[in-house]
């Protein structure tokens, strides 16, 4: 294997592997929550080095970033939190507004 494939290689698994992460956290955040927490706390035993419990203090998650659907964090816009209450002149506005149903066009 010539030095060229083995970068090649190293870059393409650095780049599934941050894939992998990135698809993990958006669809189980609490889960990778836990095995980061988890993680972030066997290296922060007193026995490691100091380097090293710095590095496990610097990945201990926040106490608010364990939000999925449904507990109303409001970060990705999708949730089903709790809608605020509106003033009667916004539901006067939204009762005067007029939605046209969808025309799809088939082109040949």
């Amino acid at each position: 294997m010539t030095m060229y494939g083995f970068v090649q290689d190293a870059i393409i698994s650095l780049v599934v592997l941050l894939s992998v992460l990135y698809v993990l956290r958006k669809l189980m955040p609490k889960w990778v929550r836990g095995r980061q927490l988890a993680f972030a706390t066997m290296l922060n035993q007193p026995s490691h080095s100091f380097l090293v419990r710095k590095l496990g203090s610097f990945m201990t998650p926040d106490d608010s970033s364990g939000g999925g659907c449904g507990s109303g964090c409001s970060s990705c816009s999708s949730c089903g939190s709790e809608p605020v209450a509106q003033d009667k002149s916004e539901k006067k506005l939204d009762a005067k507004v007029e939605t046209k149903p969808l025309e799809f066009q088939r082109h040949i």
